[in-house]
């Protein structure tokens, strides 16, 4: 469980979209942990262990690491970290990948870029709304017709369950007309960051610049606020980097990650932990 203090703190120094516990928890069904300068997420005999420090401080993540394995004792334990420490052996590896940044204010745009703005206006008005049927259903539409991991697919049906327990999640929905065509999920949470966290587009009705149009109002929220960056998240995929390095995102940290089998408990360490 996490005070007060715990929140505040952790809501401060905040620069990760894994560093927001409402946003993890409602993901993973998981329960949030402050341990020492990382955050952890337990459900049942399962792990998450976060292994970027809050505040992007100096800490020893593996220590960290071992240290939070003796206090939860986990079966299994996910591991998300800029490198993972861990012999080869020991761990499943997962694809790598890199966190994007965008830096605030947002510099003048490209002809192009503007262009695209100008046309999406023109066609389209944005708002802010609840996550609705109408969400659902061209969520549902977009993963049907892409290649979707299993685990993404998972996160992506935990959204409702995000948006019902966030206060500072935010939700901006493109209409032409009355008819939902793209929205975006933002969170405003942290102190200094602002976070890109989903984007989803109708695949029957395509209006060319709909997510820039919405990306540029997120933005605007987002300095509105003060914040001093956008965390955009993962490349993903080529399409996803192009769309980020195009609004001028650049590398901010590497990602890796890793999912560990630990060796049943003994019944000395069961006696402990009892």
């Amino acid at each position: 469980m996490l005070s007060e203090e715990d929140c505040r703190r952790i809501y401060q120094q905040a620069y990760l979209p894994e560093h927001l516990p409402d946003y993890v928890a409602a993901i993973s069904a998981a329960q949030p942990h402050l341990h020492g300068d990382f955050l952890c997420f337990t459900r049942r005999n399962h792990l998450i262990f976060i292994g970027y420090p809050l505040g992007n401080r100096q800490a020893d993540a593996p220590a960290a690491y071992r240290s939070a394995c003796q206090r939860f004792r986990p079966s299994t334990v996910a591991i998300i970290a800029p490198e993972i420490w861990l012999p080869s052996q020991t761990f499943e590896a997962q694809p790598k990948d890199e966190y994007f940044r965008l830096e605030l204010p947002l510099r003048p745009l490209k002809p192009a870029l503007a262009y695209m703005l100008r046309r999406a206006q023109r066609e389209l008005r944005i708002s802010q709304g609840p996550y609705g049927q109408e969400h659902r259903r061209l969520v549902k539409a977009f993963l049907s017709a892409g290649e979707w991991s299993r685990r993404q697919k998972a996160v992506f049906k935990r959204i409702p369950d995000y948006m019902k327990h966030c206060r500072t999640a935010r939700l901006l929905e493109a209409r032409k007309a009355d008819v939902l065509v793209a929205f975006t999920l933002a969170d405003f949470g942290s102190a200094d960051f602002a976070f890109y966290l989903f984007n989803f587009r109708s695949r029957r009705l395509n209006v060319p610049g709909a997510s820039d149009l919405l990306f540029y109002e997120m933005v605007n929220l987002a300095q509105a606020q003060r914040k001093k960056a956008l965390n955009l998240g993962l490349a993903i995929h080529p399409g996803i980097r192009r769309f980020k390095e195009k609004w001028g995102g650049t590398v901010f940290l590497p990602y890796a990650s890793a999912f560990v089998h630990r060796q049943p408990m003994g019944l000395d360490e069961l006696l402990k932990k009892l």
